[in-house]
């Protein structure tokens, strides 16, 4: 197993909600044409795949994409719209049930 040493242009990406022990590094490789993403456990790497620049830029967008879906919460479920009766109608109706009381007849 041979060792190959890191690109001095790379960056690293720390995950800090489990105690930054966990990150990403991203190298370019001008040699190849190719762009490494690493995964890194402490001082370990633990997984790479080397894209091509249309698969990388194809990961951008996708990443791009669900960023924006964190950034804009969701819209609420609509809430079940009960019309409520003009002013006018309202009191209209009260005006009929109050004068079959007065008449003595039963509202309608």
């Amino acid at each position: 197993m041979s060792v190959v040493p890191l690109p001095t242009a790379g960056r690293w990406t720390w995950e800090s909600a489990r105690g930054r022990t966990r990150a990403v590094r991203v190298s370019p490789h001008a040699e190849t044409g190719l762009l490494a993403l690493s995964l890194w456990r402490d001082d370990r790497c633990v997984g790479s795949v080397h894209l091509t620049p249309e698969e990388a830029a194809s990961l951008v967008g996708r990443l791009s994409e669900a960023l924006a879906g964190l950034a804009v919460p969701p819209a609420p479920a609509p809430a079940e719209v009960h019309p409520v009766p003009a002013v006018e109608d309202r009191l209209a109706s009260l005006e009929r049930r109050l004068r079959a009381l007065e008449e003595g007849t039963p509202p309608a």
